[in-house]
């Protein structure tokens, strides 16, 4: 609210009790610790809890390299309890064995079983694309919005890792047939982007229009956390946030798969699948950002660059973002093709 206490980012606690109870396993640690160092071979440790998030361990896939892929650790949303279960029992590879006899029941599981088995190209379901495809209608827009989470809040109304936006690209068909548009948005680093974005955000939505996004609670929570922030443009803000449908919805609902897709309809999967040699929508042929997280580093940088940089750095960044939204239209156009 203007001012920051910094002592309010920190939380104080005694932690003696645990320091107690923890310093009684030291020395066995010690010396568990001293034996692995003292051997010239590598400790054979089995895949566990501890290796809960695969994602965050740096060591994830040298523990992996010998198991088949993909492997049961790549099934879509199976408890990782359960994947070690079935990777105790030898159950590893996606396999005849593992559809058979593992009792697994969800069909976009079982699905990706099949389809890693045999490539059976791609798995359509019409009928429920189409009534997707229903919810749709002209104009019709593609959102996709950038933030940034800084650690010590820098705006008003912000706390640690509030997600800031601060560019969105928007792709658009005024009608069926229309030439395909693009407007963009990218804030002056150093400055509160949230008022700037809202106003152009308002400006560049009609009310009462079809928008859509790729995991739209991203932009819907953005959007609510806009309205909120300005009571002003809330109307109109709130107007689009309902509009918003999910593209992710006919790829995470079953109704279109492919082998490529793996354990994951994130839009980075989802896109290489459906266009495996489409350079125009490869992001690693992209110039300094390639990812949402790259996009997060570089824009707080922009206002320490020399201007020749930081024209560099605003192009790189309007680029990625515009290839999220592009990506939607082609992906949109692959499931009109389809139905």
């Amino acid at each position: 609210d203007g001012t920051l206490d910094v002592q309010k980012l920190f939380l104080v606690r005694d932690v003696s009790e645990i320091l107690d109870s923890e310093s009684e396993i030291i020395e066995e640690t010690l010396t568990e610790a001293e034996a692995v160092m003292d051997t010239d071979e590598e400790p054979n440790i089995e895949l566990h809890m501890g290796c809960n998030d695969p994602y965050f361990c740096s060591l994830w896939k040298y523990c992996t390299r010998n198991l088949p892929t993909p492997s049961v650790f790549d099934l879509y949303r199976l408890p990782f309890k359960k994947k070690l279960e079935y990777y105790y029992k030898g159950e590893v590879a996606l396999d005849e064995c593992l559809l058979r006899d593992s009792g697994i029941k969800n069909e976009k599981q079982k699905r990706q079983i099949q389809f890693a088995i045999s490539n059976q190209g791609t798995y359509v379901n019409k009928e429920r694309i189409s009534k997707f495809l229903q919810t749709l209608s002209f104009p019709l827009y593609f959102l996709d919005f950038e933030t940034v989470q800084p650690v010590i809040p820098e705006y008003v109304g912000t706390t640690p890792y509030t997600q800031v936006p601060f560019q969105y690209s928007l792709h658009y068909l005024e009608s069926e047939g229309a030439e395909l548009q693009h407007k963009e948005f990218l804030a002056e680093s150093g400055t509160d982007p949230r008022r700037s974005l809202a106003e152009q955000l308002c400006s560049d939505i009609p009310m009462d229009v079809c928008v859509t996004a790729y995991n739209k609670s991203f932009e819907c929570s953005r959007i609510q956390e806009l309205a909120n922030m300005y009571p002003d443009l809330a109307e109109h803000l709130m107007n689009i946030r309902n509009h918003i449908v999910d593209l992710l919805n006919p790829f995470q609902g079953g109704m279109y798969y492919n082998r490529a897709m793996g354990g994951s309809f994130s839009i980075k999967s989802v896109l290489p699948a459906i266009f495996p040699d489409d350079p125009e929508l490869n992001y690693h042929n992209l110039e300094g950002v390639h990812n949402g997280s790259e996009a997060m580093t570089i824009f707080p940088k922009l206002k320490d660059m020399s201007e020749e940089e930081r024209t560099e750095a605003r192009r790189n960044l309007l680029k990625y973002c515009e290839l999220d939204t592009y990506a939607m239209v082609k992906i949109w156009q692959e499931l009109v093709r389809v139905s």
